[in-house]
């Protein structure tokens, strides 16, 4: 029994046989969505390529700073002592040799009498036998002892060593002082302004004078001053050293750790201005200094190996 080809296969599968091959479109595994995000995701990462290549990072040399008005000196105590009469008053001005402070003097007095009259009454004698040799010798002593006694009663008197203004009195009537301590502070009729900032000592090989200094002081925020750097320090300086530097009245002004570079720079001005009001530098004021020691490619801020190559290969 013999049996057709068409009663094997559907009609629908022999029609569709003699039609041919029909070749049918791939399978799209990959969702639109993805096939964006990535060329976004290339680009972006090409972009950032390119920004970090053009894109120069400056690097700065930070460090505490301290306002130093020039022309100011504080006068101190030559020796110790309770404190009699103030004679001179903020903002007074004053001329050299003028008292300024007396210390208690009583027993430096007392002897300075004691001294005298005992030369009045040698005198005497001298003139009244002037072949007495005792006499004469006596004379001599107590002249060097008249000497003396003027100048420890002098030293009791704190004097104006130039011509200037009470900048501020430091100490009241009735209070003792040890030696060196500070009375008045004075200032010349000239002053000028100073930042002096302490920045790490590692910075040193990359600074000189003519770089830019940012001046930013404390409690006022934002109110950045550019100048000039006009000299730094050849050596570098310890914790130590840079208080004894500073001198007893600033040394404790700033905190320190480790080596440093002293860096100065003249301020244009006497003062400032904030929030529309003119105020003037005063002695020990503190803030922020920065200078700009150098500046980098991006690549090599992100990727410090490459500096380091690339200034093999200079």
């Amino acid at each position: 029994m013999s049996t057709t080809p068409q009663g094997l296969f559907r009609q629908e599968a022999v029609e569709h046989y003699n039609r041919g091959e029909i070749q049918g479109n791939l399978l799209q595994l990959t969702p639109f969505w993805v096939r964006t995000t990535y060329w976004v995701v290339v680009a972006l990462a090409l972009s950032l390529g390119l920004t970090l290549a053009v894109v120069r990072i400056h690097e700065y040399a930070q460090g505490p700073l301290l306002i130093q008005v020039q022309g100011v000196e504080d006068i101190t105590a030559t020796a110790g002592g309770r404190v009699t009469r103030i004679l001179v008053g903020r903002g007074q001005q004053v001329r050299a040799g003028d008292p300024l402070v007396e210390l208690h003097a009583r027993g430096e007095t007392a002897e300075r009498d004691r001294v005298e009259q005992e030369f009045r009454t040698q005198l005497a004698a001298r003139l009244t036998d002037p072949l007495n040799a005792s006499a004469r010798q006596a004379l001599g002593s107590l002249r060097a002892q008249m000497d003396l006694s003027e100048v420890l009663v002098s030293e009791r008197t704190l004097v104006a060593p130039f011509d200037g203004w009470v900048r501020e009195v430091r100490v009241r009537e009735n209070q003792y002082l040890e030696t060196g301590e500070v009375v008045v502070t004075l200032s010349r009729q000239e002053t000028g302004v100073t930042a002096l900032i302490l920045v790490p000592g590692q910075y040193r090989p990359m600074l000189e004078p003519g770089q830019r200094l940012r001046v930013e002081l404390s409690g006022f925020a934002y109110l950045y001053q550019d100048v000039t750097v006009s000299s730094v320090s050849d050596e570098l300086l310890g914790p130590t050293e840079v208080r004894r530097f500073l001198g007893p009245g600033h040394g404790d002004l700033v905190t320190l750790e480790g080596p440093m570079v002293a860096v100065e720079a003249r301020m244009p001005d006497e003062g400032f201005r904030a929030q529309g009001h003119h105020y003037r530098y005063y002695n020990g004021m503190v803030g922020t200094g920065r200078v700009q020691v150098r500046e980098r490619n991006g690549w090599t801020v992100l990727i410090p190996a490459l500096d380091a190559l690339w200034g093999n290969r200079d």
